[in-house]
């Protein structure tokens, strides 16, 4: 409340100064107090951005967002807001996980890694079409193609259980991986030179 308290007092004394020998009959603001109302809601917008960027900052590790991202791209869990993507993938993965690596496999041990890689690709194609601009964010897409990859992420996870550093496993993550930061890497330099185009 403090920082409030403060920009309300600057604005008010800006508005004082601005006062001057202003006619009490004048009732139409001039200048300086245009000016002073500006600079108020120049600081209310700063502080405003700044709490958001706390509040992002605060909540990264669980919502993988920001807050004006949380309510297209989070589902909200016990208060706190999660990323809709992770919420999708890491339950269902650690459960399939679990019971491959005790001999309960989700599907017959002959058709792996094939499986695996295979499960993994919708979730490649929707992130990275996404990222690059080639079609609009869609939760029920997300979702629907998360859990495909939380299945193959499972498996190859309970490989990894059972058997360190197993190709099943960190294959997929460093293939699928590698694509994915390159199509988040790429889909960033394309917006920032839309918002920020080089001077001719």
């Amino acid at each position: 409340m403090g920082r409030w308290t403060q920009v309300l007092s600057d604005a008010t004394n800006a508005a004082n100064d601005a006062e001057g020998d202003r006619s009490p009959a004048a009732t139409t603001p001039d200048a300086k107090q245009l000016a002073a109302m500006a600079m108020f809601d120049a600081k209310l917008a700063s502080l405003a951005q700044r709490e958001r960027a706390i509040i992002g900052r605060r909540n990264m590790w669980l919502a993988h967002h920001w807050p004006e991202d949380y309510a297209e791209r989070c589902i909200t869990i016990g208060g706190r807001h999660v990323c809709r993507r992770c919420a999708a993938l890491y339950p269902l993965g650690l459960v399939i996980a679990i019971l491959s690596s005790t001999g309960r496999l989700p599907w017959p041990d002959g058709i792996d890694p094939a499986a695996i890689w295979l499960l993994s690709v919708p979730a490649t194609v929707a992130y990275c079409g996404e990222a690059l601009g080639l079609f609009a964010y869609n939760a029920k897409v997300q979702v629907a193609t998360t859990l495909l990859a939380a299945v193959a992420f499972g498996r190859a996870l309970g490989y990894e259980f059972t058997q360190r550093w197993s190709a099943e496993f960190w294959g997929p993550i460093f293939f699928f991986g590698l694509i994915w930061f390159l199509a988040t890497a790429i889909g960033l330099s394309r917006k920032r030179s839309k918002t920020c185009p080089d001077p001719e």
